[in-house]
């Protein structure tokens, strides 16, 4: 029962942690205690986001066609849950993936550039919303079959 109660905390202990490492870095910045160096290096990426999502919208396209991997629309009655085991923060991207049999890597990719492209406080807010709206894959303990994982 507390293991249960502890899964469903982790989306909002990465909230906070988030809320707690974007209050620091603003705070440090209106400060002036980050160093320039660091300060004008984001300020370079920020200008050169559209380009670099490109890039890696292009990278994902090539790898999808030289894997002969694509999105699958999920079958009727599948459930979207966030992934136990194929995770590096709450499981929403690994349980994307294989609602929509699509390797891990791809999505991850594609996710990143899209916080390029649209802006990453945005890309961020929707993980952490998806981090607290998406339950958690039921363990296989309890009967439930997992769906295979993507080929390729």
């Amino acid at each position: 029962m507390t293991e249960n109660r502890n899964d469903n905390n982790g989306p909002l202990l990465i909230i906070g942690g988030a809320l707690i490492a974007l209050g620091m870095w603003f705070g440090a910045r209106e400060l002036d205690l980050i160093p320039h160096a660091l300060v004008r290096a984001w300020e370079l990426v920020r200008r050169a986001d559209n380009a670099i999502a490109l890039v890696l919208i292009g990278v994902v396209v090539i790898l999808l066609a030289t894997r002969g991997a694509r999105i699958n629309m999920p079958a009727k009655g599948t459930r979207l849950y966030r992934s136990r085991s194929d995770k590096w923060v709450s499981g929403v991207l690994g349980g994307l993936a294989t609602y929509f049999r699509i390797d891990t890597t791809l999505l991850r990719l594609g996710y990143l550039a899209l916080a390029f492209l649209v802006d990453f406080g945005t890309a961020l807010i929707a993980y952490l919303v998806l981090s607290v709206v998406v339950p958690l894959e039921p363990e296989v303990s309890a009967g439930f079959q997992p769906p295979s994982p993507p080929v390729g």
